[in-house]
C-alpha cells in the first residue's frame, strides 16, 4: 500500500524524486550557495533576506547535499549560515518572545513526535527532524532579521527585483516548452502540459508552487504604492511580473490566490467591521451546509478556473478526512490511498498536517494562523493614523489570507515553506514592534471609533491613544 511517508517524499522532491537520499549538487548551485551564504554573513541586516530570495528563485529544492544520511537542501544550508550570522552579530538581542512563538515551537515538536510514533522508524524521525529544523530555523531566523517596517519594504523590493529574471525565464519556457533550470537538475527539462497549456515552473518545485509563491506576494507589493514615488514604480513592476508568472504557471490555485488577494484588499473598506463580516460568513456557510444536498465543501468541486483542475479531488480529500476523523485524529495515519481512488495525493495542507501528526498538530497549526491574524489586526489598528504603515500592515493580513486559501488546493513544499515562515515572522515582528511603540507613547483620552475600537486603535491594544497620532518605530 502507498504510505504517507512515500507520498511526502514524492511531494518534497517533485520533479526530482530520483535524487532523494543522494547528493544532487550542480557546481553552479554550490557556487551560488557559497556566495549567497557569504553575502548573508557580510550584508547589513536591512538586506539580509535578499540572499534567501535569490536561492529560492534560482535553485531547485531537489538540489541537496547528503552527509551521513542527513539531507541538507540548499535553503537548509542557508539557514545554517543565517544562524551563524545571528549568533556572531548578537542580532537575537531585543527580540521578545511572543505567545505565537511558543505555539509555533510546540507545533513543530508535536508534529515530529506524532509522525515518529506513527511511522515507528528512525528514518521517520530523521525526516521529520529536518522538517522541524526548516520550520523553527526559518521562522526564528527571520524573527531576528526582520525588525521594522523598512525591513519589510526592502524585502518586498527584493522579491520584485528577482521577479524580473524569473518572469523572463517563464516567458522563454512558455515559448520553447523547455525549462532552462533543468541544466542544474531537480526540475524536468520538458515543461509539463495540461489540457494543451504549458505549465511553467522554472526553478520551483512544481508549477502550482511557483504560481502560489508569487500570487501570495502580490498583496504586499500593492502596499508599496503608499510608500513613496520610487516604491510606487516598484509596485507597478512587481504586480505586472508576478501576475505574468501566475498566468505562465497555468494553475487554478494561484489564480484563485490572486482573486482572494483582491477580495482581501476590498475588505479594507470594511476593516472596522471585519468581526461581523466573519460571523456572517460562517453563518452563511452553515446555512448552505444544511440547505445543500451535499456538504458545503462540495462547492470546491464546482470551481473551474483552469482546464483540467482537480476540484473534485480536493472535495474528496476533505470529505475523506471528515468521515475518517477517528483514523487520523491521534497521531495521523500512514496512508490515505484507501480513502478514494488517488487519495494518496494529499493536495490540501490542512489535511496533510492532520495525517502527518494528528488532530493536535492540526489544531496547533490552525491556532498559529488565528494568532497571526489577530496580531496583524492589532498592528493595523496601531498604525491607522499613518497611511503608509496602515497599508503595509493590512497587506500582511491579506497575504496570510491568500496563503490560507492556497492551503485548500495545495500542500506546501519546496520554496513555499520558506515564504510561509517569512510571512509569519514578519507579522509577529511587526506586532512586537508596534506594541513597543504603543508602550513608549503617552496615553490620552480618545473617542470611540466604529467596531468598538477607539479611533485608530484596538481596545485591547493601544487604548487611549489619539486617532492620527503618528507613532515612531523603536530605535
Amino acid at each position: 500500500m502507498w504510505t504517507l511517508a512515500q507520498n511526502i517524499r514524492v511531494i518534497e522532491n517533485f520533479g526530482g524524486a530520483g535524487w532523494t537520499n543522494q547528493t544532487n549538487l550542480h557546481p553552479l548551485g554550490l557556487t551560488l550557495t557559497v556566495l549567497c551564504g557569504l553575502a548573508l554573513l557580510a550584508m547589513p541586516r536591512r538586506l539580509s533576506i535578499w540572499p534567501f530570495i535569490v536561492m529560492a528563485c534560482m535553485v531547485a529544492p531537489a538540489q541537496r547535499l547528503v552527509i551521513g544520511g542527513l539531507d541538507f537542501s540548499l535553503i537548509r544550508l542557508m539557514v545554517i549560515f543565517g544562524m551563524l550570522r545571528v549568533v556572531l552579530r548578537h542580532e537575537y538581542a531585543g527580540v521578545r518572545w511572543q505567545r505565537v512563538d511558543y505555539v509555533i515551537l510546540a507545533f513543530a515538536l508535536v508534529r515530529t513526535m506524532a509522525y515518529t510514533i506513527q511511522q515507528a522508524s528512525v528514518s521517520a524521525l530523521i525526516f521529520q527532524a529536518g522538517m522541524t529544523f526548516d520550520a523553527v530555523g526559518l521562522y526564528f531566523l527571520f524573527r531576528c532579521l526582520v525588525r521594522d517596517w523598512r525591513d519589510v519594504i526592502r524585502t518586498m523590493v527584493g522579491f520584485i527585483v528577482m521577479s524580473l529574471p524569473v518572469a523572463a525565464a517563464f516567458f522563454v519556457e512558455s515559448k520553447t516548452g523547455r525549462n532552462a533550470f533543468a541544466f542544474f537538475g531537480g526540475v524536468p527539462e520538458i515543461t509539463l502540459v495540461r489540457e494543451g497549456r504549458l505549465r511553467c515552473q522554472g526553478a520551483f518545485a512544481h508549477p502550482i508552487i511557483a504560481g502560489c509563491f508569487w500570487a501570495s506576494l502580490i498583496p504586499s507589493v500593492v502596499a508599496l504604492w503608499w510608500q513613496g514615488a520610487m516604491n510606487r514604480l516598484w509596485a507597478l513592476i512587481g504586480v505586472s511580473t508576478m501576475c505574468a508568472i501566475v498566468l505562465f504557471s497555468a494553475s487554478s490555485t494561484p489564480v484563485m490566490g490572486v482573486i482572494f488577494g483582491l477580495l482581501g484588499w476590498a475588505m479594507f473598506l470594511m476593516r472596522w467591521w471585519m468581526r461581523y463580516v466573519l460571523i456572517l460568513f460562517v453563518m452563511a456557510l452553515i446555512g448552505l451546509h444544511f440547505s445543500m444536498n451535499k456538504p458545503v465543501w462540495h462547492l470546491i468541486s464546482r470551481i473551474t478556473i483552469a482546464k483540467g483542475n482537480t476540484g473534485h479531488h480536493r472535495y474528496m480529500l476533505i470529505d475523506g478526512a471528515v468521515n475518517r476523523f477517528s483514523e487520523w485524529a491521534l497521531v495521523g495515519t500512514r496512508s490515505t490511498a484507501h480513502w478514494f481512488w488517488g487519495g494518496q495525493d494529499v493536495t490540501n495542507h490542512y489535511i496533510l498536517e492532520g495525517v502527518r501528526g494528528g488532530f493536535l498538530t492540526l489544531a496547533l497549526f490552525v491556532t498559529t494562523i488565528w494568532m497571526c491574524f489577530t496580531a496583524a489586526g492589532r498592528t493595523w489598528r496601531v498604525w491607522s493614523g499613518d497611511r503608509s504603515k496602515l497599508m503595509l500592515s493590512w497587506s500582511l493580513g491579506v497575504c496570510l489570507f491568500v496563503h490560507c486559501t492556497n492551503f485548500i488546493g495545495v500542500s506546501y513544499f519546496g520554496q513555499a515553506v520558506f515564504l510561509w515562515y517569512l510571512l509569519l515572522a514578519m507579522i509577529v515582528s511587526m506586532d512586537e514592534m508596534s506594541q513597543k511603540a504603543v508602550a513608549a507613547r503617552p496615553r490620552v483620552r480618545a473617542r470611540r471609533a466604529p467596531g468598538g475600537a477607539r479611533n485608530g486603535f484596538a481596545p485591547a491594544g493601544a487604548r487611549g491613544l489619539v486617532e492620527g497620532a503618528r507613532l515612531t518605530e523603536p530605535g
